[in-house]
């Protein structure tokens, strides 16, 4: 049987060739000036990317083929909306001249652009996860600026780390699926590769960074190497000779940080607000970063604050020397606002996708470091001291940029016009025959006139004929022998002379030939650039860390915050605390106290919806973390005793796409909470139990507030509408009794906004009704109901707690806590989850029941 591609177009049997070794990707075929799509994959990228969807013949005797195209030179901008939208891109790029082709034009698909591995475009990266037991090992790489770190998590906590990165693509074995959390939380792209992946990445990262156990790179299992491995070969089997320098791959570090989770960066509005806003959130108020490297390293902390409380006080040291000397900061602020992403150029100068452009951005930044190291080189605090040891000077580097890159290089690296004057004799013999064609031609006019004695002897050109040598007929007498006659006219003959023939070569093919030397001489500056961006990467760490500091200090000084004093002592002491983000848009922010010690550790706050008690006790996180991340805080006074975590229940973090109630959710997030937090964190609780019934959320509640006093002992804010909790003040070790005043004006009630001590006189439900504008007849009608409601469950609710104090004993009470602390989350199906819940209801009702 004929072999069908033999009918289809030499062409188009080529694109079918590679469309088939990268049939799972848009493959954009390098036609001359246009990256061309066909088949389906034209009829994707016309949809996708709102284009003219045309046709072509595909060869004799076949009907016509979709087709579609975009131009290369602007291609990036297409590729990026692509890969936004989860495509893979193949490119396949013409490898040779078409002039020079004998037959069809030699290709080769040259890069796999994924939606974690499009680098140049975005920070984001890409993890891979290989999981044994109840643990995942995973990687992360993040291309764009070479990061690469390994770590192992149980299976529970994989989404809240991975949430901690820009993370676009998940690499996992095939046959295997992810935490369906982490595929709906994240919206990552699924790529699946196969076991000898795996087992070959292995190989490839032992040689690649000559290792020869995990131990060699800060790991205690060889099993890190295997997400490693893969995570690495990935990214050289789809960027291939446009990878970007990676660095080394390291443990993360996660026990030098604060434990800060999905939850808190939701509820507390980290990264952003609900409403998606991130000049809402605590990144929008404190970014005063001004590079790159500052903005990502602002984040990194956030998400990360240091645990170790010399580390914060270093920290807070060198902020506070830059908010007492406004001068030096304003100087540092004045060179890190000019200065260029360095990490991000790594990635492009190791990738030889660097324009001439980069490269002078580069010089340009290296120069700045200079003066940044000399300005830092004046300050006292120590953290500023250890980092002008650290910072290396790449001045050698700038000065060689300076010598051979013009000052204002074209964006293209083939257009010509990038090297200086005197770099290259060659090359500038070169443009000297390109600027001065008419004067050489003159001058060698003049030579042979001098030479021959033929006054009337014409150096000219034709398109035909090129450049030639004419002489009257009259004088033909005295033409050298050397002339080789090309052309015989009426009253003259033509004539070229080695000499012209090299001259002539020269003047036609000057400007190429100037371009491609020019393009060698940038390859060779790249090259020596190359050899030093292992530098180049550690200033950029350490020129975040600077821009992270001043920014932090440029916060303080405008805000009018205050330095918190932080130590290892049990207490949390807030005088006139506010909330960061809420006084940045409020011009009249209440501020509130806050004390905190072994006998009064957790509070419960209580009083009316709006009155501030969800504002409040976000207020008090933000502050600690603030604290934590060496800030100075929105206080008079603050006096932090370190925590080793942050863990929040907030209704808004809920993650509804997974198909769970509110109140499950609620649960999850309190059965988590309560299985990590020890004595050291800091649990923050808004409206616990509000998604089930009354006397349920009561119970509930109580129970939850006795094991956080009896079992863990953490600072805990807890904001509640039931005033039935009150009473546990004095009944439960820690418990104090707070609420946020409101004053009751005619038939309404105004918020205060101010925290008191005591319990809320009621909720007032009704009067924020009102506040809100429904109508009168219902408010009234909503009063007679509350009075109905008082009057028959206040017996029910004694009852209950009356119940609850006496039916189970301390001791039977740890043993169904063991029970439940016995179960293996991780490998528990639903049904068997069910199950074991319905056992335990039944034990605890045996229990009350004294049976």
């Amino acid at each position: 049987m004929k072999d069908r591609n033999q009918e289809l177009t030499p062409m188009l049997a080529q694109y079918h060739y590679f469309k088939n070794e990268y049939s799972d990707c848009l493959l954009f075929f390098r036609l001359g000036d246009f990256y061309e799509l066909f088949y389906e994959d034209a009829v994707v990228g016309s949809k996708e990317l709102n284009l003219v969807l045309t046709s072509r013949p595909a060869g004799k005797g076949r009907e016509r083929i979709p087709m579609c195209g975009v131009p290369y030179h602007s291609a990036d901008n297409y590729i990026k909306r692509l890969v936004q939208r989860g495509f893979k891109i193949a490119i396949c790029e013409q490898v040779e001249d078409a002039s020079q082709a004998k037959s069809i034009v030699k290709r080769e698909v040259v890069r796999v652009i994924t939606p974690g591995t499009y680098f140049e475009k975005d920070t984001a990266g890409f993890a891979c996860i290989y999981r044994k037991g109840k643990f995942y090992y995973l990687a992360y790489l993040n291309l764009s600026i070479g990061d690469f770190v390994g770590a192992r998590v149980k299976t529970e906590e994989l989404l809240d780390f991975l949430s901690k990165f820009n993370i676009k693509e998940l690499l996992i074995k095939e046959g295997e699926e992810p935490p369906s959390a982490v595929i709906k939380t994240l919206s990552v792209f699924i790529t699946k590769l196969d076991d000898e992946f795996f087992e070959e990445g292995v190989e490839l990262l032992r040689k690649a960074f000559d290792i020869h156990s995990a131990r060699a790179l800060g790991f205690d299992e060889e099993e890190f190497l295997i997400p490693l491995g893969a995570a690495y070969r990935y990214a050289k089997l789809t960027q291939k000779g446009f990878t970007p320098f990676i660095k080394k791959p390291k443990p993360f570090q996660d026990e030098g940080f604060v434990r800060i989770d999905l939850k808190v960066r939701r509820g507390l509005e980290l990264l952003e607000s609900i409403e998606g806003r991130k000049d809402h959130s605590l990144f929008g108020v404190l970014d005063m970063t001004l590079t790159g490297m500052g903005r990502r390293r602002l984040k990194f902390h956030i998400l990360n604050p240091f645990r170790n409380v010399d580390r914060i006080s270093k920290v807070q040291e060198a902020v506070e020397e830059l908010v007492q000397n406004r001068e030096k900061r304003c100087r540092l602020r004045e060179i890190l606002s000019g200065m260029a992403d360095l990490e991000r150029l790594v990635s492009r100068i190791s990738a030889n996708m660097a324009t001439p452009r980069d490269i002078l951005h580069l010089k340009n930044t290296l120069y700045k470091v200079e003066d940044l190291r000399e300005e830092i080189g004046s300050l006292g605090s120590g953290l500023f001291k250890d980092m002008v040891v650290n910072l290396e000077s790449l001045k050698s580097i700038a000065d060689e940029i300076d010598r051979v890159l013009v000052d204002e290089p074209p964006i293209h690296v083939k257009e010509g016009g990038l090297i200086k004057a005197g770099v290259d004799g060659f090359l500038d013999e070169l443009r000297f025959v390109r600027d001065n064609t008419r004067k050489l031609l003159k001058e060698y006019e003049k030579k042979l006139r001098k030479e021959t004695g033929i006054s009337s002897l014409k150096v000219g050109y034709n398109k035909v004929m090129g450049y030639y040598i004419e002489v009257t007929k009259p004088n033909l007498k005295y033409v050298p022998e050397h002339f080789r006659r090309r052309q015989t006219l009426t009253n003259a003959e033509r004539f070229i002379t080695e000499e012209l023939s090299r001259l002539e070569e020269k003047i036609l093919s000057a400007q190429s030939r100037i371009n491609d030397i020019e393009y060698e001489l940038f390859v060779q500056l790249r090259e020596k650039i190359n050899g030093e961006l292992e530098k180049v990467g550690r200033n950029a760490q350490i020129v975040g860390e600077i821009d992270y500091i001043q920014a932090l200090a440029e916060v303080a000084d405008k805000k009018g915050w205050v330095k918190p004093e932080v130590n290892d002592e049990f207490c949390i002491e807030i005088e006139e605390g506010k909330h960061p983000v809420i006084e940045a848009f409020t011009r009249s922010y209440v501020p509130n106290d806050t004390f905190i010690n072994e006998e009064s550790f957790i509070h419960l706050i209580t009083g009316p919806n709006m009155a501030g008690k969800s504002s409040y006790i976000r207020q008090v996180a933000l502050i600690v973390l603030l604290a934590h991340m060496g800030s100075f805080v929105p206080a008079k006074r603050a006096k932090i005793g370190s925590v080793d975590a942050i863990y929040t229940r907030i209704g808004s973090g809920d993650i509804l796409a997974l198909g769970v109630s509110t109140f499950m959710n609620e649960m999850l997030d309190v059965a988590s909470m309560l299985l990590n937090a020890t004595d050291r964190s800091l649990i923050i609780l808004d409206e616990i139990g509000r998604g089930t019934s009354t006397y349920d959320g009561i119970a509930i509640t109580k129970a939850l507030t006795e094991f956080i006093s009896r079992r863990i002992g953490a600072r805990t804010l807890l904001a509640t509408h039931f005033l039935e909790l009150t009473e546990l003040e004095g009944k439960v070790r820690g418990v104090k009794n707070y609420h946020m005043a409101v004053s009751e004006e005619g038939s309404g009630v105004v918020f205060l906004y101010t925290l008191l001590p005591g319990k809320a006189e009621g909720s007032f439900g009704i009067e924020v009704a009102r506040m809100a504008g429904l109508p009168e007849e219902l408010i009234n009608r909503a009063k007679e109901i509350l009075l109905s409601f008082e009057d028959k469950s206040l017996p029910l609710l004694e009852e209950t707690f009356k119940r609850s104090e006496k039916s189970i004993t301390e001791a039977e009470l740890d043993a169904i806590i063991e029970d439940v602390l016995s179960i293996d989350v991780a490998n528990t199906t639903p049904l068997q989850a069910l199950l074991k819940l319905a056992e335990l209801k039944e034990k605890i009702i045996r229990v009350r029941e004294g049976r």
